[in-house]
């Protein structure tokens, strides 16, 4: 017995000891390295909102599937808490609507994202992002088969290993037919994401 318990405290004191070693460890700069590709992965789901205060709402909402691909044309940049990487990616949209009715939407999003990396191994990001797909959802605010999209977010990468992170967001997102057809009101959209992403050197 006793043998096991100066075995848990030296385990225990290892752990609390190599964990702030492990934290110094991780390089930012290494993993937003210029020519890094990233993949990741993205489940979520949002709900339309009223910040254009319409008399009448689709009461509208969905989840959806993005994956991402994306390449670091420069190393990071910046000094200070502006430190950090541009992420420009291409996002594949895969939304399916539960509200007012089941519909689909599938398309392809640019995406350009920018992380602050002066936090360690947690790294902030904010985000901006345009495309175009196909819709099945017909509503009150548009019925187009063919439709636009257009996100701002920001959110929060954690780095498990220098090459693995968790990632959690908030976007923004617009949709309309951008006048193709009538009706053409849109309708907007707060949005979460949760996903993993994985970099390569």
């Amino acid at each position: 017995m006793r043998g096991r318990g100066v075995v848990a405290v030296v385990a225990i004191v290892a752990a609390v000891w190599l964990a702030p070693a492990r934290a110094v460890a991780f390089d930012p700069d290494g993993s937003f390295a210029k020519d890094t590709v990233i993949f990741s992965l993205q489940v979520g789901g949002g709900t339309q909102n009223n910040v254009e205060e319409h008399g009448r709402l689709s009461d509208i909402s969905f989840v959806n599937f993005t994956p991402r691909l994306s390449w670091l044309p420069f190393g990071p940049v910046g000094s200070g808490w502006l430190h950090g990487a541009f992420e420009p990616g291409l996002e594949g949209w895969f939304q399916y609507y539960l509200e007012p009715h089941e519909a689909t939407a599938e398309g392809l999003k640019a995406i350009g994202r920018y992380h602050f990396l002066s936090l360690g191994r947690v790294v902030p990001y904010a985000e901006i992002g345009a495309g175009v797909g196909a819709s099945s959802l017909k509503v009150l605010e548009l019925r187009a088969t063919l439709n636009f999209v257009l996100e701002a977010g920001v959110g929060l990468s954690y780095f498990l290993t220098d090459d693995f992170a968790l990632t959690a967001g908030y976007r923004f997102q617009h949709i309309s037919n951008g006048n193709v057809e009538r009706p053409n009101r849109g309708f907007n959209s707060d949005t979460g994401t949760l996903g993993v992403s994985y970099f390569f050197h």
